[in-house]
């Protein structure tokens, strides 16, 4: 089991989180909060050595060893959870971001994301049939045509980015197939400046498709204990 494999600990207590409408020019209306949409996980954090930091590749492994003296590591983990509403408005898309900070420091000595998990996770759709009506020129004449589709596809549900980077995010796509509902486990190996304090701050936003109104996008009220972490 690789670090990025490990569960999350299961006492890091869980928070709902208010999500209020992004003020767009030409909104109708003001729209209010959304409450009991998303909860997240308070992240947890925890040291790791450079073996565990390099999961299992041996190459990466020597490497990182290599540097044990002038980088420290560490694995921050954490749970967001998306559930479906009463009145049927689904999320369409939802993001969560994740800056990296060593205050103070230049910027070739600010923390980075070594590693991200799902980097990406597709949905397969399921081949379809389609009807098409055809009808002959000048006659009084119509019939179906069935048309099967060949070959499957596959939709992407959530891609991680920014490896090497301060500013890794993921972003979720509700598919047809496979709605915007249930727990996303999230994981980052965070490389740090030997001895360097660190923090990440956290953002989350999502888009919500309302019967009358179509999409809604909503930025996340984050408390101070999830909107900043300190490690390192």
């Amino acid at each position: 089991m690789t670090p990025l494999d490990e569960p999350t600990e299961a006492a890091a207590p869980t928070y709902d989180i208010d999500l209020v409408p992004t003020l767009l020019l030409g909104t109708p209306t003001p729209q209010p909060p959304l409450r009991g949409r998303i909860s997240l996980g308070t992240p947890v954090v925890r040291p790791l050595t450079a073996a565990q930091a390099a999961e299992g590749d041996g190459d990466w492994q020597d490497f990182l060893e290599s540097q044990a003296g002038q980088y420290d590591y560490f694995l921050l983990s954490l749970v967001c959870s998306f559930r479906p509403a009463p009145d049927g408005a689904p999320f369409v898309d939802a993001g969560i971001g994740i800056r990296l900070e060593a205050p103070d420091e230049p910027t070739d000595r600010q923390p980075i994301a070594w590693s991200i998990s799902p980097k990406k996770r597709a949905v397969p759709v399921t081949p379809s049939t389609q009807l098409k009506l055809t009808a002959k020129l000048m006659l009084v004449e119509a019939g179906w045509e069935y048309t099967p589709e060949q070959g499957s596809r596959e939709e992407l549900f959530v891609v991680g980015m920014g490896e090497r980077d301060s500013d890794p995010e993921w972003r979720f796509s509700a598919t047809a197939n496979t709605p915007l509902v249930g727990d996303e486990s999230l994981t980052l190996i965070i490389r740090v400046p030997a001895g360097v304090p660190a923090r990440a701050h956290i953002t989350l936003a999502a888009t919500v498709k309302q019967r009358r109104l179509g999409l809604i996008p909503y930025r996340a009220v984050l408390p101070p204990g999830l909107r900043t972490i300190d490690f390192g």
